[in-house]
């Protein structure tokens, strides 16, 4: 029986790992999704729909939190939290359960809403904000506490545009940046 040379175990060794590295070094985006990339924990590029090439070891995905909202069988709401590599360009939906709110007149009601929202600069998603569903969720209940709590419960019932409008130019404003 012939020894087995350990410079040719090593040399197998070595062609495994370089091939599963370049295997991981090809990245296919769907259509309606981005991808963010650091080099050596710095932001390096956005990859666009398609194929792409990633540096492995040198570059890696940045993942990010995100919340699902789930329905169980019994019908109740629930929320989970997962960390994604990709990043849905496409319009959201997220829908808030109801909430009290007390208007001007000190009346307490209960306002449910539902907020649609699109990315448009993954980069800020990913830098900027640590969960994004999440802080849009608070940042959307907190300006309709405002904008319903300056309001009689009469106007409430009658100016859904203007309450409407107010919301979303608040939320424009606040996340434009």
């Amino acid at each position: 029986m012939m020894p087995i040379d350990p410079l040719l175990i090593v040399l197998i060794l070595f062609a495994i790992f370089v091939i599963w590295q370049v295997k991981k070094g090809f990245k296919i985006i769907r259509q309606a999704e981005t991808m963010v990339i650091e080099r050596l924990g710095k932001y390096s590029r956005t990859l666009n729909s398609g194929i792409n090439i990633v540096w492995p070891i040198i570059e890696t995905v940045r993942e990010i939190d995100w919340r699902y909202e789930y329905i169980d069988v019994q019908g109740n709401k629930g929320f989970s939290f997962k960390r994604i590599k990709t990043i849905d360009l496409r319009e959201t939906v997220h829908d808030f359960p109801k909430q009290p709110v007390i208007t001007k007149d000190n009346v307490q009601i209960f306002v449910d809403a539902i907020l649609y929202f699109q990315i448009i600069e993954p980069v800020k998603v990913v830098y900027e904000i640590n969960n994004l569903p999440n802080a849009l969720e608070k940042l959307t209940q907190t300006s309709l506490r405002n904008v319903v709590g300056e309001l009689t419960l009469d106007g409430c019932l009658t100016s859904r545009d203007q309450i409407n409008g107010k919301l979303l130019s608040i939320l424009d404003e606040t996340t434009d940046k």
